[in-house]
């Protein structure tokens, strides 16, 4: 009966240690193997199974993304409420040119053709005539600015450019929301003057309301200025002739000898003026001697006729 138990004790011990042995042995084997989808073909001759369309999709972009990153992915644009730049550009532009009218009509032609206007035009001419300057304000629309500065550099030579350019976005952004704001206090104030029944309260709001709307009237013309600023660029042009140099001093005994001749021709001249005075008054000389005469012969008449007593004979009376 004891050799019966001791050989079962012996038997279960020996069932157990090969249950531990065989677990040991499989946990082992499942930690080499592959996960699922990727199973081992080696040796097998059997190709893996392709994985799903949406999974092959998901693969390729994971893969494509892995192999974009290192050198550098563009930007994502992201919106962050910043306004469009709004720019105003203004140009000024020197010319120096001979024929100057002839410039002016050229540039009036690129102006009208780019849609663009004159406003300003200062023409200025020397009192000898020889220096011309035309100044001109033009302005064009802000996408022809290029354009235009380029037709006009060719019709003549370049002697002074600049460009200027501003942006006002945030000054554009500021007066819309300034303005929007004072419109609801003009429509709070409109729906307050309706509820309202006394006159004082009334008038008192009215008041209120006339100063809301002169706000809003002076940032919407600020506003609408603006915007014509930004639509429109603005060009000072001036247009130039080239001026003569004066020519130099001449020599000092140059100078002297040439007034010695005019001052000699200025003394002919006299005398021949008074030889001719001579010869006038010589060939009416019998007219002027009657008229002496006549004016002589009346004059003493004249005095034997009303003339006065000597003072001698009017002291005796």
């Amino acid at each position: 009966m004891k050799l019966t138990l001791d050989a079962s004790r012996r038997g279960v011990n020996l069932a157990l240690g090969l249950t531990m042995a065989i677990g040991m042995a499989l946990v082992t084997s499942c930690a080499h193997w592959p996960p699922l989808g990727q199973e081992s073909t080696a040796g097998v001759g059997l190709e893996p199974a392709p994985p799903a369309p949406g999974e092959q999709s998901r693969q390729g972009s994971g893969v494509a993304a892995e192999g974009a990153a290192p050198a550098g992915l563009d930007p994502v644009a992201t919106d962050l409420g910043q306004p469009t730049p709004q720019w105003v550009k203004q140009a000024s532009l020197v010319l120096l040119l001979a024929d100057v009218e002839a410039a002016l009509e050229s540039v009036q032609q690129i102006v009208q053709a780019a849609g663009g206007d004159l406003i300003n035009l200062q023409d200025d001419r020397s009192s000898t005539g020889l220096a011309h300057q035309i100044t001109l304000t033009l302005r064009v629309p802000e996408a022809q600015l290029t354009s235009v500065l380029a037709a006009i550099r060719p019709l003549g030579t370049v002697q002074r450019q600049s460009l200027t350019v501003e942006e006002v976005s945030t000054q554009l952004v500021d007066l819309e929301a300034r303005v929007k704001n004072l419109r609801q206090s003009e429509q709070a104030l409109l729906n307050i003057m309706e509820r309202s029944g006394e006159i004082a309260q009334v008038l008192e709001v009215a008041r209120e309301l006339s100063t809301v709307r002169d706000s809003i009237e002076r940032l919407a013309a600020q506003q609408q200025n603006l915007q014509r600023q930004v639509a429109y660029s603005q060009i000072d042009l001036t247009l130039q002739s080239p001026v003569a140099d004066l020519p130099p001093l001449r020599p000092m005994d140059e100078i002297l000898g040439h007034t010695w001749q005019v001052a000699t021709r200025s003394v002919q001249s006299v005398t021949v003026a008074g030889l001719k005075m001579g010869l006038w008054l010589l060939a009416y000389s019998p007219y002027l001697i009657t008229l002496v005469a006549l004016l002589y012969g009346g004059y003493r008449l004249g005095v034997r006729r009303f003339g006065t007593s000597p003072p001698g004979n009017g002291e005796g009376a």
